[in-house]
């Protein structure tokens, strides 16, 4: 609800292509600058209490968006302090979130319970914008942000209602090593070394089609923050169905072998939605593109939560956390100024076509290793 409440906030008031990419690069960028920190804050404090600080945090930065929406005295400036503030939460809540999972569950069930909480993701993905397309026209943004504040009570609830044993990795071997052995792991590992190059090309140039979806709802299709919100709910639904399929299907080979493939379909439904004028063809499109672009994301994820030992699983996972949206800002200014000059459709589709290239880099690449080391197995921590 906030993100779509947030993007048009933003659009509303100015606009402009280049400050929806400014607001958006606030939230991502903090992550580049701490994320290294958060990960090894993961692997070296009691992660349930790291995560009830974050949601505290979060909460009273929805509140204070609210506030100021509420009373008319929301600036873009205050988006941009906001989302920064956002951004910088979840520089250490994410990659302590991530790291916190595979205490929880059996190795065995990893990836299965990664799916799951990814569907789980994405099916608030679906139903959040389509309240936030309701609320805005009737009630405006500031109802979107009261209620997601209030969203925060029951996520603190959950996390007061988990009991685990962190003295494992509470001032145990991570204290006394440095975010280096991370980086050490990372190198000698294949599998992850080509996940952060397929993420990094989508972070750059796929993810932040997201930004410039308030100019197609409002400039190319000629429709009102309903439209937005039915967009962000298509994708929404793609992305919860991918979670599902790999839930249902995500074994290690198969992850392996086929993210350069969603990468690819990824970039060529992209591509179609890019020069789509007519609403239903735009929906239809837009849940491939949730689709291919969570079978990327989730089975990335769930290839580096194999491929990690757990000691370092912190670490690693901010560093990846880095690549997958630390590249973000840099992306979402870029896109956010060209399409504002060039026009969004041309900006998207160039966007795409990098994101297929990057997909067929990565598959010559992965068929190359199992063609020369027999059939491919995830990197096993050691």
């Amino acid at each position: 609800m906030q993100q779509v409440a947030l993007s048009w906030l933003v659009y509303r008031l100015t606009h402009s292509a280049f400050m929806l990419g400014l607001v958006e690069g606030a939230v991502l960028f903090p992550v580049m600058l701490f994320g290294l920190v958060g990960g090894w804050l993961a692997d070296r404090r009691d992660k349930r209490k790291v995560l009830i600080i974050c949601q505290l945090i979060s909460m009273l930065q929805a509140l204070m968006l609210a506030l100021l929406t509420f009373n008319n005295q929301i600036q873009v400036w205050h988006c941009v302090v906001l989302a920064l503030l956002l951004g910088t939460v979840n520089a250490f809540e994410i990659p302590t979130r991530q790291s916190f999972l595979p205490e929880l569950i059996d190795r065995k069930d990893l990836v299965n319970a990664i799916s799951l909480n990814s569907s789980i993701f994405n099916g608030a993905r679906i139903i959040g914008p389509a309240i936030a397309g309701v609320a805005i026209p009737l009630v405006g943004e500031a109802a979107c942000f009261f209620l997601n504040s209030a969203s925060y009570l029951w996520t603190l609830l959950a996390y007061c209602l988990i009991s685990i044993d962190n003295t494992a990795y509470s001032d145990g071997a991570a204290s006394k090593k440095g975010i280096s052995e991370g980086v050490k792991f990372i190198i000698n590992s294949p599998t992850i070394l080509r996940l952060m190059f397929l993420g990094g090309a989508i972070s750059l140039c796929g993810m932040n089609y997201n930004v410039l979806m308030p100019v197609f709802a409002s400039d190319i299709l000629h429709g009102d923050v309903r439209t937005l919100a039915m967009l962000r709910a298509g994708a929404g639904l793609g992305a919860f169905c991918a979670a599902l399929m790999l839930a249902n299907r995500g074994k290690g080979d198969f992850l392996k072998v086929n993210l350069g493939y969603a990468s690819v379909l990824f970039g060529l439904s992209l591509l179609a939605f890019s020069w789509s004028k007519q609403y239903w063809l735009c929906q239809t499109i837009i849940v491939f593109v949730g689709f291919f672009l969570t079978s990327q994301l989730s089975g990335g994820h769930s290839l580096v939560q194999l491929s990690v030992k757990d000691e370092l699983r912190g670490r690693v996972l901010s560093i990846y956390l880095i690549v997958m949206m630390g590249f973000s800002p840099l992306g979402s200014l870029i896109i956010g100024w060209s399409a504002h000059r060039f026009g969004a459709p041309p900006v998207v589709s160039v966007c795409a076509c990098i994101c297929m290239l990057a997909g067929l880099i990565y598959t010559v690449w992965a068929r190359g290793d199992r063609s020369a080391a027999g059939p491919v197995a995830v990197d096993a921590p050691k």
